[in-house]
């Protein structure tokens, strides 16, 4: 999540290891409904939520403090890592080696990357093309889950402008990429890398830097965006390549970093008042904020988080730490 990190040849030394057993969390996690906020619209798509909803991803149960979900805690020395999980396995970055994860026997295998090659700027998995995208500040890869291999993907070329920050989102056969900044918006086709379009939802406002985003399966893209010292996220209907939502809070609060939940067009976020505190919430389809009220240490707080396509999977990025859980119980 905006972190700087680098990529390696194929022929990069490799290790497979196996883990202990399950590690108990010793923190505390609840979660709290709050009231609504209101946002600027501009569009209407309206869809019903309630806490009934989301309570059915038994997310507040699993991080009840309890750990019963809980299968494994993997310790890090990053306080940045960057993955993305498929229906069996997780594939992380820390510091300098990419770990490949095998859900099912927890083994893992360790790719260590050469200092001379690009930053890993994102990591997404592709259920259209069974493997994990690499996202690099000059080049596109791809790895399947049987082995860390990677491969360029040389059909999308960026030109060579030096370091530039890039993010990128899939879901089914759409995938988006990123060059920093909103202009710089293309969508490709997956199955033959063509560039379907170029996206100019801020045509008139090229001052937008995008820090991260997420694409769910009702094509809707969720743009994490800074424009001044503000961050905000806006919601893009890709099918009409409008602007329908603009999410922010008024004053010096921000919010950033949406993740989809796979779940009724629902969206996890981090708040944040600089210097202050950091907090998490929903955003709902139709661009409410429902705040959630976490055990209030700002060391352990959620840096990252995803699930899995089939809502089988839950990963919890923290401070040096990676938490998996199971929503089958």
């Amino acid at each position: 999540m905006g972190c700087r990190h680098s990529l390696s040849p194929p022929s990069s030394p490799k290790k497979t290891v196996k883990n202990n057993g399950p590690i108990e969390l010793k923190k505390k996690i609840f979660f709290q409904h709050a009231e609504k906020f209101s946002h600027q619209k501009f569009n209407s798509i309206k869809t019903s939520f309630s806490v009934k909803t989301f309570s059915a991803l038994n997310i507040e149960e699993i991080l009840d403090g309890h750990g019963k979900n809980l299968l494994k805690k993997f310790e890090f020395t990053s306080t940045c890592l960057l993955f993305d999980v498929s229906l069996t396995h997780i594939l992380l970055l820390n510091n300098r080696e990419l770990h490949l994860i095998n859900i099912n026997t927890m083994n893992i295998e360790t790719y260590t990357l050469p200092s001379d090659y690009m930053d890993i700027q994102d990591i997404v998995w592709s259920s259209q093309l069974n493997v994990f995208l690499i996202l690099t500040t000059d080049q596109l890869y791809e790895t399947d889950v049987d082995q860390i291999k990677l491969k360029a993907i040389h059909q999308i070329q960026f030109i060579n402008e030096g370091y530039r920050k890039s993010y990128m989102a899939v879901n089914g056969n759409d995938l988006i990429i990123n060059r920093s900044f909103g202009y710089d918006l293309n969508r490709y086709s997956l199955s033959n890398f063509d560039r379907i379009q170029s996206l100019d939802v801020y045509k008139e406002n090229k001052n937008i830097c995008v820090t991260t985003m997420r694409l769910n399966s009702n094509k809707i893209l969720a743009l994490s965006i800074s424009i001044n010292d503000k961050q905000m996220i806006d919601l893009v209907n890709l099918k009409t390549n409008a602007l329908i939502h603009r999410i922010k809070f008024d004053l010096n609060e921000n919010i950033s970093y949406p993740i989809d939940l796979h779940f009724n067009g629902l969206w996890f976020a981090k708040t944040s008042i600089p210097y202050v505190n950091i907090g998490h919430c929903l955003i709902t389809s139709d661009g409410q904020i429902i705040r959630l009220k976490l055990f209030s240490n700002q060391d352990n707080f959620i840096r990252s988080l995803r699930i899995s396509y089939d809502k089988k999977w839950l990963l919890i990025g923290r401070q040096y730490a990676l938490e998996l859980y199971s929503f089958i119980k």
